[in-house]
């Protein structure tokens, strides 16, 4: 239950993929859906993993039409792979979802869309651990640190790095309801923290952070529907990040530079929207599946080598497309764990690759 991220200080050349998880959701759409001002809601407990109901029908797999027990109040979910959840709905909850992942590049998206093969493309081996706490029952408070390792077919990483760190504020505004089918909606304010070396590095696949200060903002929106006494739920998000600062350079770097040179770097505007849909065939199983569309703005360089001209350029801008198939199984309300793949079916100026990962989620 998380999104991913490119950093837009990426070069095609170099093939590095890197995780960040954007244009803003429809606001029609949210309006449409939300519920007037004096409508009582209810907590939107599948924020975190739904609250088990102690009527006998819940040992079901399938419920009665009869049952005055929804099947929307019983069914469990850790979150789909790339969709961003909405803050926890109790003060003091805790939930922890570590992800475990490898990206394979099948090669590089060129301007026109096509995919160029290379044959030292950049694979990695990533890691990362959502962390989520609620500091109100409306509020809550998100870190995700992660550590990388990379490889190809020349060389590898020299160990391995932690990346920059993400610090997440979400606030939800409105409850889910499933009752009256009002969706939840939540709003993201934060920081990206430049904790990854990016500058002045050893080799080229030491590089796991950019540099500088990001602003993290977005918005997510959630509802869920009985589909023929089956869980349908449903997720849209818009979330963008804007660079603060600038980069200074020195050496290998992140941002495609070599020995010698010095300058300075400042990424564009970058995001993804989406939405994902998880549909559960049992109370523990769930089928799930997410489409996000990814896009970066150029990054400006300004900067020179050794006894070399002075450049000033923009990179070309990017964007990909991920869809994200994946199952979900649930021990209990609390814990569950998700297994499935992301990749890219269509870019341009970006990695082309299949990312294989798999999460457990933990909710106290």
């Amino acid at each position: 239950m998380r999104f991913l991220f490119k950093d837009p200080s990426q070069t095609l050349s170099s093939n590095y993929t890197q995780k960040f998880k954007i244009s803003f959701l429809s606001m029609g759409f949210l309006c449409a859906l939300a519920p007037s001002s004096h409508a009582k809601l209810t907590k939107d407990f599948s924020a975190i993993t739904p609250v088990p109901s102690t009527n006998a029908a819940t040992d079901t797999t399938t419920l009665n039409k009869s049952s005055n027990v929804s099947i929307l109040d019983i069914q469990r979910y850790t979150g789909s792979l790339l969709s961003p959840s909405g803050a926890v709905t109790q003060a003091g909850a805790l939930m922890m979802e570590p992800y475990f992942q490898s990206t394979i590049s099948r090669g590089g998206y060129l301007n026109n869309g096509r995919v160029r093969s290379n044959k030292y493309r950049t694979d990695s081996a990533d890691s990362f651990l959502l962390i989520k706490y609620g500091v109100t029952n409306n509020l809550s408070v998100q870190i995700t640190p992660q550590v990388n390792y990379y490889w190809n077919g020349r060389t590898t990483s020299s160990t391995v790095h932690f990346s920059d760190l993400p610090v997440e504020f979400q606030y939800r505004w409105i409850d889910q309801n499933n009752k009256k089918y009002i969706p939840s909606f939540t709003t993201y304010l934060g920081m990206i923290f430049p904790t990854g070396d990016y500058t002045n590095l050893g080799r080229a696949l030491d590089a796991a952070g950019s540099g500088s200060y990001a602003l993290r903002f977005g918005v997510q929106s959630q509802a869920a529907y009985d589909i023929n006494n089956h869980a349908l739920r449903v997720r849209l998000w818009g979330v963008a990040r804007k660079p603060l600062t600038s980069a200074d350079i020195r050496g290998i770097s992140n941002y495609g530079t070599d020995i010698g040179y010095r300058g300075n770097a400042k990424s564009g505007l970058y995001g993804n929207w989406g939405f994902s849909l998880e549909y559960g065939i049992t109370k523990e199983w769930v089928l799930a599946f997410d489409f996000q569309y990814d896009w970066a703005k150029g990054t400006r360089m300004r900067g020179a080598y050794t006894n070399g001209p002075f450049e000033r350029y923009v990179s070309a801008a990017s964007h990909d497309i991920q869809i994200a198939p994946a199952i979900e199984y649930n021990w209990t309300p609390t814990i569950g764990a998700i297994v499935g793949a992301a990749l890219t079916i269509d870019g341009h100026n970006t990695n082309d690759f299949v990312q294989p990962q798999f999460a457990i989620n933990f909710a106290f």
